[in-house]
């Protein structure tokens, strides 16, 4: 067996697992597109805007007809058209003349220029002007956003609203994006009883079947399908080799006691090694590997039967698998001070629960919960983080250490 891997390896490790094994491509409305990552550059198919216009109502006029306007010395023009938005004038205008426009308007042949309604008056179809304006005032150019052929979206952007904006605004109805990873866990022990369901005498309700998925689901995973199976090494087995997602995480059973037969199962089905036990607490227990088959390796996670141990193992390598795969890049830590001292280990890493603050000189504050037992599911559920305490005796209130926002929180 393999020695422990440190935290940031094991971490590593999963990324690469993820990247190796992406999912497919398929194209989804724009609308319908936000927090999935692109597949492939997006490339503009028309500049934006696609013409001249006017970017307030007013008068479009030649700038040459307006040099000489003053108080004393006003410019008469007279206005021949009106163009509106949707609606542009037929035709062009010539020296002394000037039309009605509104804002987003296309402005006719001719004009350079538009006057705002403000800064004239109007009289007897005919516009009076005070004051001279510059070729190009208040007219938007055609393309001075975005420029036919310009890469709009890169392949692993994050789809946001205002990237749906700018590609509803090129008139692009769809977007090629990584498919979400199926996720098929696997809940193991005879004393875990599927939620909702009457507790047996020993019995503890299921709840790596509803945190795993709410957890990955925040993270951007596709559809999670759950499986309970008993202490048993051959029902392990089928169970393991009649998972069918992307990724497989398998819960409890990481031990090599008696009852603990997840380790064997994944040598029996193949699943290549790759982690075998973290320097971390809690968590140490959680193993990593890949699986082989006749579409590609697909990574399989093994995390502690703990509740909030499990939890741990999932943010820290799960959710990276998960990013992986869809596309996305690594997320990496936020840095943040300790409000409190926190004893450390001198060999792994202390992952703790949290809350995070902001302080009175705007710099985050992570406060450790005061309960950190492995069992506990208070504590995570009061917390909004995870903080990564390097191996050392003690760190002082006021260090700065990782933390890791709980995906949802």
């Amino acid at each position: 067996m393999r020695a422990p891997a440190s935290l940031p390896d094991a971490v590593a490790a999963a990324v690469a697992a993820g990247t190796a094994a992406p999912t497919g491509v398929e194209h989804v409305a724009c609308v319908a597109a936000t927090g999935r990552v692109a597949a492939a550059d997006v490339v503009a198919p028309v500049s934006l805007p696609g013409f001249d216009g006017s970017a307030m109502d007013g008068y479009a006029v030649r700038a040459a007809d307006t040099a000489a306007a003053g108080d004393g010395a006003p410019v008469v023009l007279a206005l021949v058209d009106e163009a509106r938005a949707g609606r542009p004038a037929t035709g062009t205008i010539g020296a002394g003349q000037a039309l009605r426009i509104s804002t987003g308007a296309r402005i006719s042949g001719g004009a350079d220029a538009v006057v705002r309604v403000e800064d004239a008056e109007e009289s007897d179809a005919a516009v009076v002007l005070r004051r001279p304006v510059a070729a190009g005032n208040d007219v938007r150019r055609a393309g001075e956003d975005v420029a036919r052929g310009d890469v709009v979206v890169r392949c692993g952007d994050r789809l946001h609203p205002g990237r749906a904006a700018l590609l509803a605004g090129l008139g692009i109805a769809t977007v090629a994006v990584r498919r979400p990873p199926t996720v098929s866990v696997l809940v193991t022990g005879d004393e875990v009883t599927p939620t909702g369901r009457p507790l047996p005498p020993g019995g503890v309700h299921d709840v790596h079947g509803t945190a795993l998925p709410a957890l990955l689901a925040a993270a951007g995973c596709g559809p999670v399908d759950v499986a309970h199976v008993g202490d048993d090494p051959d029902a392990t087995l089928e169970a393991l080799r009649s998972a069918a997602g992307d990724l497989v995480v398998a819960c409890g059973g990481l031990s090599v006691g008696r009852h603990d037969h997840v380790r064997r199962a994944f040598a029996a089905v193949g699943v290549r090694e790759i982690v075998a036990g973290v320097r971390m607490k809690p968590g140490a227990p959680t193993a990593l590997g890949v699986l082989p088959g006749p579409t590609g390796a697909r990574p399989v996670l093994g995390l502690p039967g703990n509740p909030s141990a499990a939890l741990v193992g999932a943010v820290l390598l799960a959710v990276p698998i998960v990013r992986a795969m869809r596309g996305a890049p690594p997320a990496g830590p936020e840095h943040a001070r300790l409000a409190v001292d926190v004893r450390g280990t001198p060999d792994r890493h202390r992952v703790l629960w949290a809350r995070l603050a902001v302080d009175d000189d705007a710099l985050l504050v992570a406060r450790p919960a005061a309960l950190q037992h492995s069992h506990r599911l208070r504590t995570p559920a009061g917390s909004d983080a995870l903080v990564i305490v390097p191996p050392g005796p003690e760190h002082r209130a006021g260090t700065i250490v990782p933390v890791l926002r709980l995906p949802g929180a």
